[in-house]
């Protein structure tokens, strides 16, 4: 009940991103307002989500899902009316990000850490933890492409109307599901300050976890971030002789990069016990911006008289569908890899505050987008994910080769 009722409000996240975007981009033109657009989202998350992990802790993470699940349900309701009655403007839609992006602190410290209540053996985390990332991953094959076309016939209000109604159907659930009480030890009342530092004291101070998040972070804020700038990408196709082709477009690259995750996941869940998943998880990170490289550099030797005359078959979109899914599916690789790694070796006392600072890990994707936004401002979009992509295969090699520790986990 709970995976089923979060592929409805996981995909409203997606149908979010996805409509968002669109909007802040045919409001404004702009790569800069674009990034900014998605980096408040991430911004409000990240103020919010060690505050998020430390009531994770301390109450019911149930109790906590329905409340959020409720409140983004209204301000997505609110967005969605704004943008039917013509009232939109991008300073209006970057204010009800940011408040969605706070609500969304709460929510993703507990959403993170909660699955691991419906499971009774540890051997089974790594399927636990695939199949929680399928959520995400799966709804970024089918949210985009469908999106994308609602968006092409019926506006980005009805996007906004169908992402409401997701967190609608999370909340309900919610009321009703039971999951497994947590057992959890005696201590001492401590102010929300001294639970924060204790949680952030505890990844400092073990090494695995402060490579394995370090790796998350960075990978993330100046790596995935690139697919909030896909609709500028998908501008290219806007004068083609089909018509105007950018929101389809941008639905299939985004469901492209969504179908390479799951391929991801569903291989990484078929791995064994035995696996050594430190050296897996860390040399597909190393993968994932090498083929981002290439998907920068055929985005920036484009042809337009060949997707002018056939955009659906032009060299530019197949190269780009090509690398966009490896992307996804390594990326997908080292994601599963290294929740499954902080899962098995997370103290229960401090999951909610721990997974919680983790769960930054999404919020650097939408802020990251704030930095390749102003890169692209000046240098265009292909050399902003290309310069990106860059410095990432070097940080990400040298992680690789300085923790042979963690390798041979």
């Amino acid at each position: 009940m709970f995976w089923s009722a979060s592929l409805a409000s996981v995909g409203g996240s997606q149908l979010l991103f996805l409509a968002g975007g669109k909007l802040v981009f045919d409001l404004s033109g702009s790569e800069f307002l674009l990034g900014l657009s998605a980096a408040v989202f991430g911004i409000g998350t990240i103020v919010i989500n060690f505050l998020g992990g430390v009531i994770a802790d301390r109450i019911e993470k149930k109790i906590l899902l329905v409340i959020t699940s409720f409140a983004m349900t209204i301000v997505l309701l609110i967005l969605a009316l704004i943008d039917a009655f013509d009232f939109e403007t991008v300073f209006i839609v970057i204010i009800l990000t940011s408040v969605l992006g706070l609500i969304s602190g709460f929510d993703w410290p507990a959403r993170s850490s909660i699955f691991t209540q419906f499971i009774d053996d540890k051997s089974q985390m790594i399927s636990a933890v695939s199949l929680n990332a399928i959520l995400w991953q799966g709804m970024r094959i089918l949210a985009p492409g469908f999106g994308g076309f609602i968006i092409a016939f019926y506006g980005t209000d009805t996007v906004f109307f169908i992402s409401s109604i997701g967190f609608f159907i999370m909340g309900i659930a919610m009321i009703v599901i039971k999951p497994n009480k947590v057992i959890r030890k005696k201590e001492e009342k401590k102010s929300i300050f001294k639970d924060t530092k204790e949680g952030i004291d505890f990844i400092y101070n073990n090494k695995l976890f402060r490579v394995i998040i370090f790796s998350n972070y960075i990978t993330s804020m100046i790596g995935i971030s690139y697919l909030q700038l896909l609709p500028a990408f998908s501008d290219s196709y806007s004068k083609t002789s089909f018509g105007n082709l950018s929101a389809q477009i941008l639905g299939v690259l985004l469901s492209c990069a969504g179908v390479g995750a799951v391929f991801g996941t569903a291989i990484t869940s078929r791995l064994k016990r035995n696996i050594n998943l430190g050296k897996l998880g860390l040399s597909a990170n190393i993968f994932s911006v090498i083929v981002l490289l290439l998907f920068g550099i055929t985005n920036f030797f484009i042809l337009e008289e060949n997707i002018y005359a056939n955009p659906w078959i032009s060299y530019n979109l197949i190269l780009s569908i090509i690398f966009i899914f490896f992307t996804g599916t390594f990326n997908s690789i080292f994601m599963v890899c290294s929740m499954s790694l902080l899962h098995l070796n997370v103290p229960e006392n401090l999951r909610g505050r721990v997974m919680g600072i983790h769960t930054i890990t999404f919020s650097l994707m939408s802020t990251g987008a704030l930095f390749l936004g102003i890169m692209a401002e000046f240098l265009t979009s292909s050399v902003s994910v290309m310069i990106a992509a860059f410095i990432l295969i070097i940080i990400n090699s040298l992680i690789f080769y300085k923790n042979p520790d963690i390798r041979k986990i």
